[in-house]
Formats: structure tokens, sequence, C-alpha cells
């Protein structure tokens, strides 16, 4: 016996030898794998080798169990270390390391104190395993202890890690570590024991043990535990149950003692059917009932792929097909989830994707890989499906950037295979863990990239069609907005027409009065009774005739400016109350020749502004003015200011002003256009032309200059009515709404056609200001200023 133990140990050792250089050369194990490795076999070797000594290797040396078992607790330590580093996850690695090592450690030193200080300690004497259960032994009990507290210590961390995985195929790791540990702990335990028979099963065992080592450090992807403990279940059954029927068919056989050749052969015969009728129909039975109890069943690709082409084909809208495909996928590959990632821009440098996973947490999610980078050349160039295993520990991608690897990792889902068209990547399709938590092998990424293929069609056809409906879309709005266009210039075509029409009006009008003054004045001086009251009359009246052109002249002047973004704004300090006070004071005498009622309110107490004096009067007084022309005599205009504090730390402070009469109201469709240049809500013949009668004249500018101005001090106006009637009178409010402080640097306002006016802040000034803009307007106004 002890001859045959020594061969096997020599076999071991050959055999560890030859692992070590297999795992060099053959699997390439280099670095941190490679000193794992020689550390595992190295003890190993160490342990075999231990046999080849003398039982008592000295009078004062211990004996050869002893330096086994400090051998043996190095084993399991070792082991210990490499489950851990490998199922752990990397923020408690080091520090679960450093206590398993520690413990480790205390177990040794306290053996070998007790066995040291121990008088006749059994602890590696032959066959000290089997007496250690009757006789009580300090270093005994602290070697037998230690072994199960380290099994069970480690079996529980195992399956705590093994329950905790995100993905199946950590799990499976985790699986495989269990049984690899089983493995190494019951060959350490038959080779401690002392009995030359059990060390010569624990040898190979030990062998076997650090096969798998080597094994486990080289292959990303170990072989799937349960599905060979699946296969070993099934086989066990079918072996049994061979052997059950068999023996029984055998003793029928021998039973039925039949006296002839024939006899025995057609016994034989039949007892052989029989036996082989009932095998199969137990073996399929009992094959269905492990199917349903361990949860698998029978992928077909084929089938899959036609229910998954044809559920898919049926739906032709993009908002419809993701849905429908994520759902299909679940249900046809007994995933938990699934999504479609798409393209959603492509740039030099990077990818970006948007995710597609209606009614769950990650939808809409973005994220983005380097064009450069490996998983775009592994999904985009090479187009290979990819485990999410695989991004977080395959070697290959241990130096993709973290941003990558986190995206990923967010989506909770376990393999992805590129969606392509015309050998171009235009997204990814996901899938989730499966229910039964198995691992994605070979076949089922093979299925996937094949399920992908399908999904990339009818992303086409579904984009297709999408397009399609966007153009169609695209074709009716702008069909919209161009009859819409149409009929707005048609619109300014008769504004523009209505304004020739006023304009030669307005201005013929007072060329009328200067000429025919300019008579009289002629014809009086040739008869020589020309005197100076009647000089001072006619003077009068031809100042009132000029200033009148010089109005109109001057509002088209302004317009003007604005078009050209040439019209200066120059600011100071001032109050709203002094700047509704000047825009009343000229128009005062109107008002009470109207019989109109005007009321200010709220004007005292509010923050002063910054603003440009003339101009801001200029502006106030064409409201005003408004609504002094579209309300009828006896109506009421009201006029309140309220400070309106910003809503945010970056806002400004604004303070409306408030203009409301009770006049004849705007159309509601007209509650913009007023503001445009030359725009009547009227009939122009209805047209009067008094500076202030009801419905009086003017040109259709004065709006289009306050929203002008009011936009060049950074602020707005509109207008709010419930609609235009001239029995009813529902009147019409303007709304003023001005920054206490203007933005830095505010100088210009711009086009009113054009952009906003504060855009043009900080511009420089094209042209001074007409010098008939520096004194208060009064000019009468159109009905829209």
């Amino acid at each position: 016996m002890d001859a045959l133990l020594q061969t096997l140990t020599i076999i071991a050792i050959v055999g560890h030898t030859l692992i070590l250089a297999y795992g060099g050369i053959r699997y390439r194990l280099r670095g941190a794998n490679l000193l794992w490795l020689m550390a595992f076999v190295g003890l190993a070797v160490l342990v075999s080798g231990a046999y080849l000594l003398p039982a008592q290797i000295g009078d004062d040396a211990p004996h050869r169990g002893t330096l086994l078992i400090g051998l043996c607790i190095g084993i399991i330590a070792l082991n210990g270390l490499l489950i851990l580093r490998d199922i752990t996850a990397p923020t408690a690695r080091r520090s679960r390391l450093i206590v398993w090592g520690v413990l480790a450690g205390l177990w040794l030193a306290v053996l070998v104190l007790t066995t040291a200080i121990g008088s006749a300690a059994i602890a590696g004497e032959p066959e000290w395993f089997i007496t250690a259960f009757t006789a009580i032994d300090g270093s005994a009990i602290v070697a037998v202890a230690g072994y199960i507290i380290a099994y069970l210590g480690l079996f529980v961390y195992s399956f705590w890690r093994f329950y905790r995985a995100r993905l199946p195929e950590i799990a499976n790791r985790t699986l495989y570590w269990i049984a690899h540990s089983a493995i190494t702990f019951f060959s350490v335990l038959l080779i401690a024991s002392g009995t030359t028979i059990t060390a010569l099963f624990g040898l190979p065992l030990l062998l076997v043990s650090s096969f798998g080592v080597a094994y486990a450090l080289h292959h990303h992807h170990v072989f799937d535990v349960r599905q060979g403990i699946f296969y070993s279940v099934r086989v066990g059954v079918a072996v049994t149950l061979a052997a059950i029927l068999v023996g029984i068919g055998v003793w029928l056989a021998l039973d039925a003692q039949p006296q002839t050749d024939a006899e025995r052969l057609v016994v034989a015969s039949l007892t052989a059917v029989t036996v082989a009728l009932i095998y199969v129909a137990l073996r399929q039975l009992i094959d269905n009932a492990v199917l349903w109890f361990v949860g698998r069943r029978s992928v077909q690709a084929a089938v899959i792929t036609r229910e998954y082409s044809q559920l898919i084909a049926e739906v032709i809208e993009l908002d419809a097909l993701i849905p429908s495909a994520t759902s299909t996928l679940n249900r046809v590959l007994g995933v938990r989830g699934s999504c479609i990632i798409l393209l959603n821009q492509t740039s030099e440098s990077a990818v970006n994707f948007i995710v597609m996973a209606p009614n769950s947490s990650i939808n809409k999610k973005q994220g983005q890989i380097a064009v450069n980078g490996k998983l775009y050349a592994r999904l985009a160039k090479q187009r290979e499906s990819l485990l999410q295993f695989d991004i977080e520990f395959e070697p290959h991608y241990q130096d993709i950037p973290a941003a990558e690897r986190d995206f990923f990792r967010s989506l909770g889902m376990s393999a992805y295979a590129p969606i392509t068209l015309d050998y171009t990547m235009i997204g990814i399709l996901a899938v989730g863990p499966k229910m039964n938590d198995t691992a994605y092998y070979a076949g089922d990424m093979e299925l996937l990239t094949t399920l992908a293929q399908q999904t990339g069609i009818a992303l086409r056809n579904a984009r297709l069609l999408e397009d399609s409906q966007h153009l169609n879309k695209s074709m009716q709005s702008l069909n919209r907005k161009l009859k819409s266009t149409n009929e707005q210039l048609s619109q300014m075509d008769s504004v523009k027409s209505d304004f020739v029409t006023i304009a030669s009006h307005e201005l013929r009008t007072p060329l009328a009065q200067i000429r025919g003054y300019t008579d009289i004045m002629d014809a009086l001086n040739e008869q020589g009774i020309l005197d100076p009251d009647q000089i001072n009359n006619l003077i009068a009246n031809l100042r009132k005739a000029t200033e009148r052109m010089e109005e109109l002249i001057s509002a088209m002047l302004d317009v003007s400016q604005l078009d050209v973004d040439a019209m200066d704004l120059r600011f100071a300090q001032t109050s709203i109350e002094s700047l509704i006070r000047m825009a009343i004071e000229p128009l005062t005498d109107a008002i009470r020749q109207r019989k109109l009622t005007l009321s200010a309110r709220g004007l005292r107490g509010l923050p002063n502004v910054q603003a440009d004096l003339q101009r801001l009067v200029q502006a106030f007084r064409n409201v005003i003015v408004n609504a002094i022309k579209f309300t009828p005599d006896g109506g009421k205009i009201d006029i309140s200011a309220s400070l309106q504090e910003a809503q945010d730390e970056n806002g400004v402070d604004h303070i409306l002003v408030r203009i409301q009469d009770s006049g004849v109201g705007i159309d509601k469709a007209n509650l913009e256009m007023i503001f445009k240049k030359f725009f009547r809500a009227y009939d122009p013949s209805l047209h009067s032309t008094g500076s202030y009668k009801f419905l009086g004249a003017g040109p259709g500018l004065g709006l289009t200059i306050t929203r002008g101005v009011i936009e060049g001090h950074g602020g707005r106006i509109w207008a709010e009515s419930p609609g235009h009637d001239m029995e009813a009178l529902p009147g019409a409010t303007f709304n003023i709404m001005i920054p206490v402080n203007m933005p830095q640097g505010a100088r210009r306002v711009l086009s009113f056609e054009g952009t906003a006016a504060n855009d043009a802040i900080g511009r420089t000034p094209d042209m001074q200001r007409n010098t008939a803009m520096r004194k208060p307007n009064t000019a009468p106004l159109s009905e829209n200023g």
C-alpha cells in the first residue's frame, strides 16, 4: 500500500507540474493569474511530496502528518483567497481578503501552539482524525473546528454572493467556485486524515482541484454548472431506471424457465421489447418532469424567429413597433426585460444612444460610446453580439471608459446584439436576464443576432412610414403657412392701399390749408387790407398745417429708423408717474372736448426705471391717443401700474402699466396685427379727419413705433380684448411691461419686423435722432395708435 501511495504521489507531483506548465504555455496565464496558479500548485506539490518523507522526520521534529495539516491549511487559505478575489465586489474585495488571511493565519498559529504545548498531541498522528472524536486533544479540536468553520464560512458566503449576483454568468461562476471548494476541502480532508487509503483518493482529487484553478484563471466563461448538474441528474435517473428495468426483465425471464431454445428466444425477445418500451416511455416522462422542475424549456430558434418576425411585421408605426418588439422578446425568449437602443446622434468621436423601453425606468435614457473604442468596434465594425458580463469582467474591456461601462450597467440588461442595415449599425437590441437565471451561450447569442436583424428590417419599414407621414404633415403645414402668408400678403396689400389713400388725404389736407391760407394772404396783400391781426391768425393756421405734416412725416421717419436699426435710445433715471403725466398733458383739451373720463392709479411709490424719456413718453402717448380715438364720447380710460417682482434670482423686476378703455374693442384675430405697419382694423371709408375724434385719422404707424420703443427698453407690449363690437363696446386693454433695470449696455432698437429689439443691445447708432422727435409728440394717430 505504501509503494502504491508513493507511486501515486510521484504521479500527482508530475501532474501538478504539467498543470502549471500547461497554464503558462497553453492558457498563456500572465501577471497575477500566473502567480496565483504557481502558489496553489506549489502548495499542492508540497502536500503531495510530503508523502515521500518518512513518517517521523526526526527525533525532535514533528510527525509527517503535522506538516501535512499545516500545508493543507495553506491550501484551504489560498483556495479561500482565490474565491473571495473572484466573487467579491471590487469595493469590498481588499477588506475581505485581509480578514480571511488573518483568520487563516490565526488558525495555523493556534494549531502550532496547541501542538507544541500539548504533551500528547494527536493531530497529525496516523489515523488521528478517527481518534479525534474519542480522545480529547487541543490540537485535534483546533484542526477539526477550524476546518469546519472555514468550510461553512466560505460555503455560506459563496451562496450569499450567488443569490445576490446581478448577472447569470456571475452566479454561474460563483457556483463553479462552490463546487471547486467542495472538491478542494474534501481532498484536503482525505489527505490530512492520516490514513493511507484515504490519501490514495485525496491526491487525485487535489490534482483535479489544481486543474480547476488553472481553468478558472484562464476561462472567463466557465462551463454551466447548473447545466452539468441537470444533465448529471438526467443521466443518473436514466441509468438507475435502465438498471431497474433490466433487472426486472432478467428476473422475469429466469422465472419463466423456458425449456427449449425457441422458448428461451421468445421469452428473451418479449422481455427485451417490453423493457425497451417501458424504458422509453418512462424516460420521456422523467425528462419532462425534470425539465419542468428546474424551469427549463426547449428553445427552437426557427420557431422563435418565425413568430417574432410575424409579430413585428404586423406593426408598421414606429411608436407601436418598439413596445410590440420588446413585449414579444420578453415572451418568446423568456427574459425579464428588453429594450431597443437607437442611435440618436453620431459625431466623428462618439455615437449617442437613446434607450427605448416603454413602461420602464430606463426609457429615454441616453448614453454614448467612443467611435474608436472597443465596444463600438465589437458592435458596429465586427457586428458581433456582446454580454454585459464581458463588458464588466472580460480583461479585453477593462480599459474602456467608466462612463460607457456605467451606462450599460445601469440598463440592467444581460446581452446585446447590434441592429444593422446595409452593414451600418442603427441600434442595439438588448435583453435582460432569463426567467430561469441561466447564462447566455453561443446558441442564445446567435438567436439574438438573428432577431436583431429582423428588428432592423422592421425599424427601417417603420421609419420609412414615419418619414412619409412626417413629410405629408410637413407639406400640409407648409400649405397652411402658404395659405396664411397669402392671406396676410393680400391683407397687407390692402393695408398699403388704404395707407396710400389715408396718407394722401392726411398730406393733402394740410397742403390744401397751406395753399388756401397763402392765397388768402396774397389776395389781402394785393388789396392792401392785410392788417397785423389777420397776419397773426393766418400764420397760426399755417403753423398748425405744417405741424400736422411734420407729425406725419416724423412718424414715417420713426418707422424707417426701426426698419434699418437706426433709432437711438438714451437712458436716464425717471419715474413712471412722470412719464404718464407728460404723456397725458398735451391731451387734456381733447379729453375734455370728448367728455372722456381718464383715471390714473398706482403710479406713486414705484421704483424709478432706466428710460429714454422722450421716446417712452411718445410710446405711452400713442397708446393713450389710440384709446381716445376708439372710445366713444363719454367713455372711460383707466391707467394703472404695479410692480412685478422677479420670479427667480437671475430675473429682473418689471413695472406693468395697463391702459384700459371702454371703446369698440379689437377683433381677436387682429390683436397682433395692430402692431404691423399701416394696419387698420376697420374700413378706411369710415376715416375721420379729426386728430382726436372718434375713429380719428392717422396713417397706422403709432403702435408700430410704440412696440419698437418698448422692446428697445427690454420690455414688451401686448393687447387684450374680448372682440370688436361697435354697439356693445367691449373695450381693449394694452399691457406694457418695462424692466426696472435695463440690460447692460442697451443703446439701440432693432427692426420691429425682424429680430427682437433687445437683441441689438450694445450696438453703435448709425444716425442721430430726428430733430422733430426731441420734443413731445402730440400727433393724431390712426386706429392702431
